[in-house]
């Protein structure tokens, strides 16, 4: 049987993306194992070995100057410092002691672990990137002063060993092909498994819920600030894993509001579609200053529209044109604490439900049903299912 490893050198619990092509593969016959850090799913789709985490954030911290920094000043030294890693090396090993016959590596940390597999057992490589690596963080200067240089010398030493990429937006397809001179990649839209929804009239209390990582640069200070101009009868809830203790500065930021902000742990992903059609409206805020922010078409885009939600978010390029074409929510003229205040008080219930009936409807096509046929047709192109 053949044999596919999917590399994802991050929390395996919250990868939507990562648990639903590992569940495709394994019900198109493939022998299927993920490679990912703890914590992991209740039930994962396929057998999964554990890549050791990187512990306490001051431990991440301390690795990215240790272990990105110098590729600042030198950036041939990346390659290098991106096997001090301990848990890598072991990574290394066990991929290469599985044997696969095609690694999907997803994102740029995974690159060098797939090439080992290329050269120890001759693995066809797919990339996924989930990101436009060069500018994941280009808003954060210590991202820049720090870590920039070896992502992307990680990244340009090793796209090209990738026997196809995949990728998750037009417009970083596009920004690859052109960076790297490649064919451009193929896009599998990060869409959830479809989930028949019921059509939910909006009422009182209207909630509007972020959900997603609860880090920084979400725009969730800004959100948090914004609700006290907002109308009455509009509360925010905040759902997601949370990094770094910024759960606790935003629940400070959140208590002279009381009742109108919960914020709330994250659910599992089974669970992500049916735990978002109790609110009326998701929103999602962004920075349009960085290319990888204008080309950014998350997966909550797609998970909203499923739930039955009303959209509204930052105006950038991708989410606009689903939006309008959806005809599913609006776009904020600024992110700012007024401008959100002012898109809010401008909605009544009739507005909102036309928009949750039309998000229902687009998100009949808009599914991994459908997108996950691009991603079977690829794989297949490299490792047929039954293949010996």
């Amino acid at each position: 049987m053949t044999r596919i490893a999917l590399v994802c050198v991050s929390p395996l619990q919250h990868d939507s993306r990562v648990l639903r092509h590992a569940a495709l593969l394994a019900g198109a016959g493939y022998e299927v194992r993920i490679f990912a850090q703890a914590p992991l799913p209740a039930t994962p789709p396929a057998p999964v070995t554990v890549i050791p985490g990187p512990g306490s954030d001051t431990r991440v911290r301390l690795g990215m100057v240790l272990r990105q920094a110098p590729a600042s000043l030198l950036p041939a030294s990346a390659d290098l410092l991106y096997w001090l890693s301990p848990s890598r090396l072991t990574t290394r090993r066990n991929l290469i002691r599985f044997k696969p016959d095609l690694v999907i590596a997803n994102d740029w940390r995974a690159l060098p672990l797939a090439f080992a597999a290329k050269r120890g057992c001759g693995a066809r490589i797919i990339y996924d990137s989930h990101e436009f690596a060069p500018e994941e963080f280009a808003d954060s200067w210590r991202w820049r002063l720090l870590a920039r240089q070896h992502v992307v010398r990680i990244e340009d030493r090793y796209i090209r060993e990738a026997d196809a990429i995949a990728t998750v937006s037009d417009g970083i397809a596009d920004a690859l092909a052109q960076r790297y001179g490649l064919t451009r990649p193929t896009v599998v839209s990060n869409t959830p498994a479809w989930q028949a929804t019921a059509f939910r009239p909006t009422r009182r209390p209207i909630t509007v819920l972020y959900h997603g990582a609860v880090v920084p640069r979400r725009g969730l200070e800004t959100l948090i600030e914004s609700v006290s101009r907002w109308p009455e009868e509009f509360r925010l809830v905040i759902r997601g894993p949370a990094q770094g203790g910024f759960d606790q500065h935003l629940r400070n930021l959140a208590g002279p509001l009381g009742e109108r902000i919960a914020l709330e742990p994250p659910v599992p992903p089974d669970q992500l579609i049916s735990t978002a059609a109790q609110a009326d409206i998701g929103i999602f805020l962004l920075s349009n200053s960085t290319t990888h922010a204008r080309f950014a078409m998350p997966n909550k885009i797609f998970e909203y529209m499923q739930a039955g939600l009303m959209v509204i978010s930052s105006d950038l390029p991708e989410i606009r044109s689903m939006i309008e074409a959806a005809g599913c929510g609006l776009l904020l003229s600024n992110d700012s604490p007024e401008g959100i205040a002012t898109c809010l008080a401008g909605l009544d219930a009739a507005r909102i439900d036309a928009c949750k009936r039309a998000a229902l409807a687009r998100a009949q096509d808009l599914n991994f049903e459908a997108e996950g046929g691009k991603l079977l047709a690829l794989v297949v192109r490299f490792a047929p299912a039954g293949a010996a």
